[in-house]
């Protein structure tokens, strides 16, 4: 309820300052997941159903305890980051394909996925920590750029496509008997 004591400038001219509400930073929190997975790329010699069936057994072997993931990771994964077991380090949401983001998601704690297939071939998803951080101001900053980008984009595309209607010229002519 406190008014600022002095008037603010900016380029929009003079402000007056009301505090009406302070909300906690709750809003600017966001959930991040460590994770690992095996990579399998498909090919003319590797289809999607096969890498689907390996990748299946594979994840049998991990649940039986007859085989390490990392490990796995690092003999068999087509990925960069199998050289670290598959070790993908912390990723908040929107950091991967939306196939491979929602098995993720829907991990357990230490959980294994079935083979989720996305674009890039064919994934086993295992989830070791999920913690909650706060955005950074430049996170923030990031975020409400992308989204004013897109409204502009949206509004120029609106006003190009009105422009064109508006420029194109159409004659209807009788067949000729």
């Amino acid at each position: 309820g406190d008014v600022a004591p002095a008037l603010v400038t900016s380029g929009a001219g003079f402000h007056v300052l009301k505090l009406v509400e302070r909300q906690e930073g709750a809003a600017l929190r966001v959930s991040q997941t460590h994770a690992r997975h095996i990579l399998l790329r498909t090919s003319p010699q590797l289809s999607a159903e096969a890498a689907t069936r390996r990748l299946d057994e594979l994840r049998r072997q991990i649940l039986a305890g007859s085989r390490a993931f990392d490990d796995a990771a690092r003999q068999l994964s087509d990925d960069g980051s199998a050289a670290n077991g598959g070790d993908l380090g912390w990723a908040g949401p929107g950091q991967f394909v939306p196939e491979f983001e929602v098995a993720m998601n829907r991990l357990p704690l230490g959980g294994i996925s079935p083979p989720v297939v996305s674009r890039f071939g064919v994934h086993l998803i295992q989830v070791l920590e999920r913690r909650e951080v706060a955005l950074e101001t430049k996170q923030l900053r990031e975020q409400a750029r992308a989204q004013l980008r897109e409204q502009k984009f949206d509004e120029a595309y609106a006003e190009w496509a009105r422009d064109l209607r508006a420029r194109a010229y159409v004659e209807m002519r009788e067949p000729p008997l």
